[in-house]
């Protein structure tokens, strides 16, 4: 899984979503199709199970009221293992009374009288899509943009607001507490699944920030500045109460289960789980430098966002964030070596980055000159001894491009230096180098599990350089600018295929997300939810999803997660894009036509050095730098 695999879906609500509607910020209300009460089973859909119910087996210690095969072949929350009783079964949504546990067109699906329940039969194997209807042919970012932000809120766990958008989520985990038993309700779902993970999860909040940093006027003109806000405030005050002491933060929190694996085949609402959820925090004392910097970051960005909306709440994100950056210096190492269980889920590889990334953002929200050459020794040390990272890529794990734009604020008059990351990385885009090829419809592609989470990413940074550099080195800002326009016009569907939810042309429909697979709340949700062979019963407007293959072979199916996940990292980046495309400030599509650019690639004035040395080639200048700073006693040791 590995950061990448895990086991949710999504779903499919009446569309009679109004572009104009997602771009003035009012989200929409879920209308769901198809939702008569449950009747009972007949006993023509009850489907023989594969052994006999007998006294003292599995089915029958399950009390009347649980719930039948939620989870796949997990014998700590279902009875679809029929030999082992020994655990407590899920208390989730119910068996009507007299329907058998009955096996579903497999062998690990094992469901309630063996059917599907009223609200998934006869659904859409199609959707309609919004924000197409742009005059110049081109999308409507600002609307997408909209449905991105409605995304955050359908991910909400804890007790939703009275305004909340979202009519098929409901309040979740009232009852989780953190180690010392304080309150820890609140912040996000990681994906279609109910973990929640600190470390994305922080990403997302300071990728996000980036995004209203560099383009306000963005989300100003789609009226979606406030919606961003509130998903960052909401992001902001779960990581409060995951530092739940002055020496430690929580790193993860799953479902009741003995393992994250095992809750991950837990199949159901969200809202049916009873909790409290399992808690696991970094250890004090302990490596987690990567971790407890990355939460830094993500208070100290959310408190830049807030500064002239709530002097008070700025204020206390930053006195947080400071005491966060001060003892991820002292606990440098990777805290997935603290933290097994978040092995296979989001693995750290380097912590110096994070420690740039944190101080960069704490300079940016404070202006202290102290933390901004602390920053600047991060940058240089990252370079020298971590090699600048992966080199082809920006996300949680490989933070070099985006910290270079944070430096190029600080130190205006090197940001030729700071930005040298962006220009290298782009060229290895742009030409292919470095394993990164574009596919015959024109996608840029890097990886197999999520890869358009990745391009988005990348799409980010060179809209960054196009704003940073749109006036005095226009060539190159418009290939980037163009490059990034290209890659969203795909991921919109210009091909005939939209791989955002609801939004598009013929958006997919099938998401891997439990919560909008399930229907109406209070209704049962089991395995049976996914394996409906219609669209999913509610919409998850914005979410992007991992997307097609090297040849654009893509499948809409829920148990396609290597294609059809989402997450909240996949989104942030890809918010950061719309919020450009939407903003006015970098090049249009019109001048991409005009420069014969509409394919998304170009030559670049001295642009090819850099690329040709591979994956990492473009760190080799910046190492020599650093070096050369290091000789001077600049980094840190």
């Amino acid at each position: 899984m590995a950061g990448r695999g895990r086991i949710w879906v999504i779903g499919i609500q009446s569309l009679g979503l109004a572009v104009a509607t997602l771009a003035q910020g009012a989200l929409p209300t879920a209308s769901l199709i198809g939702t008569p009460a449950a009747a009972a089973p007949t006993a023509a859909a009850l489907v023989a199970p594969r052994a006999a119910v007998v006294a003292g087996s599995c089915l029958a210690a399950i009390p009347a009221g649980s719930q039948c095969g939620g989870n796949e072949t997990n014998p700590y929350m279902t009875c679809a293992d029929f030999n082992s009783c020994q655990n407590t079964p899920w208390a989730g949504a119910c068996c009507q009374a007299g329907a058998g546990c009955a096996q579903l067109q497999s062998d690990t699906c094992w469901t309630c009288g063996g059917g599907l329940p009223p609200f998934l039969q006869g659904l859409p194997e199609s959707a309609p899509g919004n924000c197409t209807s742009m005059p110049n042919g081109d999308f409507d970012y600002g609307c997408v943009l909209g449905a991105s932000m409605f995304f955050y809120q359908a991910q909400r766990s804890g007790r939703l607001p009275a305004d909340n958008p979202v009519a098929w989520r409901g309040n979740s985990g009232l009852r989780d507490v953190a180690p010392n038993g304080n309150d820890l309700t609140g912040g996000w779902y990681d994906a279609g699944d109910t973990t929640r993970f600190t470390f994305p999860a922080a990403y997302t909040i300071s990728t996000l920030a980036l995004g209203y940093l560099a383009f306000p006027e963005g989300y100003q003109r789609s009226g979606q500045d406030v919606a961003l806000k509130r998903n960052l405030k909401w992001g902001a005050d779960w990581i409060l109460k995951a530092r739940f002491n002055s020496s430690s933060l929580v790193a993860v929190t799953w479902a009741p289960g003995a393992t994250i694996p095992q809750a991950h085949l837990f199949w159901g609402h969200p809202e049916d789980i009873v909790g409290p959820a399992a808690t696991r925090a970094l250890p004090p004392g302990r490596p987690g430098a990567d971790l407890l910097a990355q939460a830094a970051a993500a208070l100290a960005a959310t408190a830049v966002i807030f500064k002239d909306d709530s002097v008070d709440y700025a204020g206390e994100l930053i006195s947080v964030a400071e005491g966060l950056y001060a003892q991820a210096k002292d606990q440098e190492g990777l805290y997935s070596d603290s933290v097994p269980e978040v092995k296979g889920y989001y693995t750290s590889f380097s912590f110096v980055d994070d420690l740039a990334w944190a101080a960069s953002w704490l300079a940016v929200a404070t202006g202290d000159q102290y933390t901004r050459e602390e920053a600047r020794l991060y940058w240089q040390r990252h370079i020298s001894d971590e090699g600048g990272g992966e080199g082809r890529r920006f996300d949680y794990n490989n933070l070099q491009q985006g910290v270079g734009y944070l430096m190029s604020l600080l130190y205006p008059e090197k940001k030729d230096q700071y930005l040298q990351p962006i220009r290298s990385v782009m060229e290895l885009w742009l030409n292919e180098r470095s394993n990164i090829t574009f596919s015959p419809k024109g996608m840029a592609y890097i990886d197999s599990w999520g890869n358009l989470r990745y391009v988005a990413n990348q799409a980010f940074m060179a809209l960054l350089y196009n704003r940073a550099y749109k006036a005095d080195r226009s060539r190159r800002a418009l290939v980037y600018s163009c490059f990034a326009r290209k890659q969203l016009r795909y991921m919109l569907g210009e091909s005939g295929q939209s791989y955002v939810v609801g939004v598009g042309s013929s958006p997919v429909c099938r998401p891997h997300h439990r919560a909008a697979s399930c229907g109406p709340l209070g209704s049962r949700c089991d395995c049976s939810a996914l394996r409906n062979p219609g669209c999913n019963p509610n919409t998850l407007y914005g979410a992007l999803v991992g997307g097609p293959g090297p040849k654009d072979d893509f499948n809409d199916a829920r148990n396609n997660y290597q294609q059809n996940e989402v997450a909240l990292d996949w989104n942030a980046g890809f918010s950061g894009v719309l919020a450009g495309l939407a903003s006015g400030s970098v090049s249009s599509w019109e001048d991409c036509k005009s420069g014969g650019l509409t394919s998304g690639r170009g030559s670049t004035s001295g642009a090819g050095g850099a690329a040709a040395r591979g994956a990492k080639g473009w760190a080799a200048p910046l190492l020599a730098a650093a070096a050369a700073a290091a000789a001077g006693g600049l980094l840190v040791s």
